[in-house]
């Protein structure tokens, strides 16, 4: 069974292919003689493109379009990348004593702040802090209220925690884990709700 999942069909095919832009292309004829062409991402074993065509001129306005898009789509992959990474300008609004908010949950909402404590490059060191009720935002069922951060109010349980400062346009945040992530905080009062 192991020897079954690790045969590689198109290996023989591939090694025989010229690279055109990061892509493996292969171009052969069906056994009816027609043009065909088959083309592999970088580290991929099966090509994503096995067609045939009518004309060898079809064939290589294909081949041109599928390198064009795969180009296209990595400088695009790069850009976001670093847009991710942010400039240093960017960087400063998560320097020591920004505030971080979480917001989230099933059926309620939780709310959660985080002070920055350290910055060095791209990666900061945040704990949780504390957090209080606006006056006057609870609603009639009591189960939800307005909170805002206590700054500089560090949670005794919370324990320092390194992460990484990535950017969704010009806005930093945090990913806490794959549930959610962190924004900067605005200072504007965040909802928060509960069950008994």
């Amino acid at each position: 069974m192991d020897n079954m999942r690790n045969f590689d069909a198109w290996k023989e095919l591939r090694e025989k292919t010229v690279i055109e832009g990061g892509l493996k292309v292969l171009r052969n004829e069906t056994y009816k003689g027609l043009p065909a062409v088959c083309i592999w991402r970088p580290k991929a074993k099966k090509p994503f493109a096995n067609y045939r065509f009518n004309t060898l001129e079809r064939r290589e306005e294909f081949i041109k379009a599928k390198i064009d898009g795969y180009k296209m789509d990595m400088e695009r992959k790069e850009k976001l990348k670093q847009d991710r990474k942010g400039t240093p300008e960017l960087l400063k609004q998560a320097d020591p004593g920004a505030i971080f908010h979480y917001s989230g949950g099933y059926e309620q909402t939780n709310c959660d702040f985080y002070q920055v404590i350290e910055r060095k490059g791209q990666f900061v060191i945040i704990r949780e802090i504390a957090q209080k009720a606006v006056e006057g935002s609870q609603v009639s069922h009591g189960m939800a209220e307005n909170r805002v951060a206590v700054k500089d109010s560090f949670l005794e349980r919370s324990k320092p925690m390194r992460k990484k400062v990535q950017f969704s346009g010009e806005s930093p945040y945090i990913t806490m884990a794959s549930y959610g992530w962190c924004s900067l905080w605005n200072g504007e009062p965040e909802y928060c709700s509960w069950y008994a």
